[in-house]
């Protein structure tokens, strides 16, 4: 790949930031896009959630082509992404960006043969696509590996990349089978995964499961300070003991109170949380009071595998709008990944995940426009009992001594930012906080 001065390199990442509506390239950002399609690297990105990781692909069939003098939209990427959901949210970002984009996925039933010679022709810079399409269809392995189209691949992007360890082994078996990929695609197609969460560890499993070759690695604390940190015990089921004041709240405020998430390990959680809603709020459920209960109006809703495709898009467009009547989304984890909403105040756990890199991933949801958000985890004796629950996950629960935050990051190179007050940390540095606005009410 032909190469260019550094100033040149970051003129034309600045132009691409701009075109994809990004305010600026952060450091970091410029960093992965220039050791990738620049010095040929492969590149492990981990970034706390709001950051902008997106970027760090988006730029790169753009900038190939200003480097390489190619004509505008020959170059293509291949985004492995986990969820249908976010997939279709990217693909109508780019096209509304004037960028050609395609999600490839396996319930996609309309994809013909003109489908397909479309993608060996180069009508789509951006293809996103599941690790089944890649791995298993035998028309898309053909399509992928024409001569005309690997001529135009520049990278293979692992997006939401903590899932190659999380559902590789058991869930979404592919996953596990993606460092394959290496001899599926010739030598300078490089690969780039990113991901909010991973351990030292983590980072490791998922380089070797790639097949990653010596990555550059660009690495932040998934720490936001911003978000404030609260667990706490629930006696007997606890709906009415957490779920009331919400719908109160709900009922008080309306479309002005702050959206809030409320994840659930298991649907039939999500449907006693949810039920409970509509049976409190009554006609208030919807807004204006009284309409159809349809997702257009309703206040609250629910977000798991048994939706199909048309509803989720529903929620996830109604939820990240700035002008949603959606204010409470009772969701399992699939929610969590890539949701574009700045604006989400507040995260309540009804049970722990099972381990601390879900559970960082997930209250990476809130808080994503820097403003203050709160983080609640909701735990019994009981459900941190279970088989499944990582070691980590129930002394973090149980934990009553020491800095939440400390002891939540300790494994992912953590430096304690002196700028957060006790009050804004955690609930157990709540109690022992001596800033200026707490010792007003001593």
């Amino acid at each position: 790949m032909a190469s260019r001065t550094g100033g040149n390199v970051r003129t034309a990442i600045k132009a691409c930031a701009q075109r994809l509506s990004y305010r600026e390239a952060k450091k970091e950002q410029q960093e992965a896009i220039i050791k990738f399609v620049v010095e040929g690297q492969d590149v492990f990105v981990c970034l706390p959630t709001g950051f902008g990781k997106s970027m760090c692909f988006l730029c790169i069939p753009v900038l190939v082509d200003i480097i390489t003098g190619k004509s505008s939209a020959w170059s293509v990427i291949v985004i492995v992404s986990p969820l249908v959901a976010l997939m279709n949210d990217q693909v109508t970002t780019l096209n509304k960006k004037g960028l050609n984009a395609v999600s490839i996925v396996a319930d996609n039933t309309h994809h013909s043969g003109d489908d397909q010679s479309a993608v060996v022709r180069g009508d789509f810079q951006y293809i996103f696509t599941t690790p089944e399409i890649l791995l298993c269809s035998k028309d898309w392995i053909n399509v992928f590996q024409s001569p005309s189209f690997v001529e135009r691949l520049v990278g293979v992007i692992i997006d939401e990349a903590h899932c190659v360890k999380k559902w590789g082994s058991d869930f979404r078996k592919e996953y596990s089978k993606l460092g394959e990929l290496r001899g599926f695609f010739p030598p300078k197609v490089h690969i780039m995964a990113l991901t909010a969460t991973a351990s030292a560890a983590s980072r490791k499993e998922i380089i070797k499961v790639l097949g990653m070759l010596k990555p550059h690695m660009i690495i932040r604390c998934p720490n936001k300070p911003n978000i404030k940190l609260v667990v706490e015990e629930m006696r007997d089921d606890g709906l009415d003991e957490v779920m009331k004041p919400l719908v109160e709240e709900l009922k008080r405020k309306r479309t002005d109170m702050d959206k809030t998430i409320i994840f659930c390990r298991s649907y039939k959680d999500c449907a006693s949380l949810y039920f409970y809603c509509k049976d409190e709020l009554k006609d208030s459920f919807t807004d204006p009071p009284g309409y159809p209960n349809v997702s257009k109006f309703r206040m609250v809703d629910m977000f798991s595998a048994c939706n199909s495709s048309v509803i989720k898009n529903q929620i996830v467009a109604s939820f990240s709008s700035p002008n949603s009547r959606l204010r409470i989304v009772i969701a399992t984890v699939a929610f969590g990944m890539g949701i574009d909403c700045p604006n989400i105040r507040q995260v309540i756990h009804w049970s722990p995940p099972s381990d601390i890199e879900a559970y960082i991933q997930e209250i990476g949801r809130a808080g994503r426009d820097g403003k203050m958000a709160y983080a609640t985890l909701l735990y019994s004796k009981k459900n941190i009992s279970l088989p499944f629950m990582d070691s980590s996950m129930v002394v973090y629960c149980r934990n009553n001594n020491t800095c939440r935050r400390d002891l939540l990051f300790r494994d992912f190179d953590y430096t304690r930012d002196e700028d957060i007050t006790g009050c804004n940390c955690c609930d157990l540095c709540t109690m022992i906080c001596e800033c200026s606005h707490c010792s007003i009410f001593d």
